[in-house]
């Protein structure tokens, strides 16, 4: 008995052992589907962000998945592939990257962790950082670049991977100072390409992306409108535009230029309504909105009014964002005014909202406004109003690391 006794307990310490030496969590199963599990992020999202302190600091780091044996790991950045294994050592140029971490098994199943890498510039390098919004631009336009350092830039080169190595273009500054350049877009084809900024040694510099458009595209103020007010949508190529449609109503009467058209808004029923867009030609206007391009968008009536609209990036300069005293005259004591934005990749993000005399606030400075949800909302109380009207009537909303998109009042 002793001797079965003893034999089973070898037996199961074997197996255990064994157990023991295999992958945390692996089935190696080539018919089970990838699961990666680093790296991973403590708010269990599994978005995750990579803060690289200058190019030269190199993105290093692991990816664990089961079942490991039979799974290939691919790196994409902004959509194209930069490394396959699971073990990644690069560089790359200042910006800002979307990342993807594909897990994809022999039988063809696969998974994906996403994230972003930011790669902060040094000190001293020129450096554009694309807005939130990203840029857009047709071939002929005069495209602009705010950055640092600008003045030290002969070349912008424009390549159409993420590594800049397949370089296409090389175009002079029509205009530079040392916080912005200008130049023209080049014939490209619709896609995105990315920056380079050449000094005059020749050295390169990351400055993010940009997307092209050869056709008429509305990136911004199709997503909401008020009844008989004017209606301002932005975006490229739209000087041919012939026609605005709001579900069964048309209207021709319309100002159209290269970047924007304006137009009174049609009345509508406060919820979603359909918008589509035709050229002279007949031409269906596309519309950029976060499922990709569309003929035919979906915009809303809402009971706010709008006084204010962007986008524009706080740094703590009272001039960027000045809701005028016409502007503030129409808004009701009572009224809740909300500010719309969103949070860029900074230091830091803050908001105060004042007057252009910073004096009193009507609303004390906020910290932490990435934890803030979109819109802050505040009631315009009689100690706002005269706070307002004694200071020579407008608002101003100050801080740093926001994108003020828009502000309206209910």
């Amino acid at each position: 008995m002793k001797k079965l006794f003893y034999i089973a307990a070898m037996a199961l310490l074997v197996s255990f052992t064994a157990c023991q030496k295999d992958e945390p969590f692996d089935t190696q199963s080539p018919d089970d589907a990838p699961l990666i599990l680093k790296p991973y992020n403590e708010s269990g999202t599994g978005s995750f962000t990579y803060k690289l302190a200058n190019p030269d600091t190199p993105l290093f780091d692991s990816v664990t998945v089961t079942p490991s044996a039979y799974t290939t790991i691919n790196w994409y950045l902004d959509g194209q592939k930069v490394f396959t294994g699971t073990k990644i050592n690069m560089t790359f140029p200042a910006g800002n990257y979307a990342l993807r971490i594909e897990a994809v098994t022999e039988k063809g199943l696969s998974s994906h962790r996403d994230g972003s890498v930011v790669v902060l510039p040094y000190d001293s390098d020129p450096y554009s950082a694309a807005p939130a919004a990203g840029r857009h631009a047709a071939p002929g336009m005069t495209v602009t670049l705010d950055g640092q350092n600008m003045s030290v830039v002969a070349r912008v080169v424009i390549s159409q991977d993420v590594l800049g190595e397949n370089v296409l273009k090389e175009i002079e500054p029509t205009f530079i100072t040392d916080d912005q350049l200008t130049f023209t877009m080049p014939e490209l084809e619709d896609g995105k390409f990315f920056l380079r900024l050449k000094d005059t040694q020749d050295r390169l510099f990351g400055a993010d992306g940009i997307e092209v458009h050869n056709g008429s595209v509305v990136l911004a103020g199709f997503e909401s409108f008020a009844p008989g007010d004017e209606w301002v949508l932005t975006g490229v190529n739209l000087q041919n535009v012939a026609s605005v449609k709001v579900d069964g109503t048309t209207i021709t009467e319309l100002t159209a230029t290269e970047t924007s058209v304006t137009l009174i808004a049609p009345e509508a029923e406060v919820g979603e309504h359909k918008l589509s867009m035709l050229n002279k030609d007949g031409s269906s206007v596309l519309f950029i909105t976060s499922e990709g391009a569309v003929s035919e968008a979906t915009t809303i009536v809402s009971e706010e009014k709008t006084i204010w609209t962007g986008p524009v990036t706080l740094d703590w300069n009272a001039d960027l964002v000045k809701v005028t005293a016409a502007e503030m005259s129409v808004v009701p004591v009572g009224s809740t005014i909300f500010v719309y934005y969103d949070v860029p990749e900074a230091e830091y993000h803050a908001m105060r909202i004042t007057t252009p005399w910073w004096g009193e606030d009507l609303v004390a400075q906020i910290d932490g406004m990435e934890n803030v949800p979109s819109p802050y909302s505040f009631t315009y109380d009689d100690r706002c109003k005269n706070l307002v009207e004694n200071n020579g009537g407008a608002m101003s909303i100050v801080g740093f690391g926001l994108n003020i998109n828009k502000i309206t009042f209910k």
